[in-house]
């Protein structure tokens, strides 16, 4: 496994390909991708590269595309469950998420 400095990651949202991206020493190790809804926006899938795994990296991405969608105005609606998960831990992100029925 190899280990890489906090110094190394690069946190962006492509609105080309409608994903938050996490990237590492240059290269794409997860995404976190969206679907912008009328009322707000649905996270529907994330997924961090296996030798990226158990660092931390998914939690930063998370956090990332948390930060940007309550910046927007917008809700987030957590369809995957990593990201479920993730708000369900935050309690205090709580007022901005508005829970799909399927991902309680």
């Amino acid at each position: 496994m190899t280990e890489h400095s906090r110094d190394d990651v690069d946190l962006s949202r492509n609105r080309d390909h409608n994903r938050f991206e996490l990237r590492v020493g240059g290269e794409l190790a997860g995404t976190a991708e969206y679907v912008e809804e009328p009322d707000g926006i649905a996270l529907t899938h994330t997924v961090v590269r296996e030798e990226y795994r158990h660092q931390g990296y998914s939690s930063m991405l998370m956090k990332f595309a948390a930060e940007e969608i309550i910046a927007s105005g917008r809700a987030i609606k957590p369809y995957c469950s990593y990201a479920a998960a993730y708000l369900g831990k935050h309690r205090e992100l709580s007022h901005h998420v508005s829970w799909p029925q399927e991902a309680r």
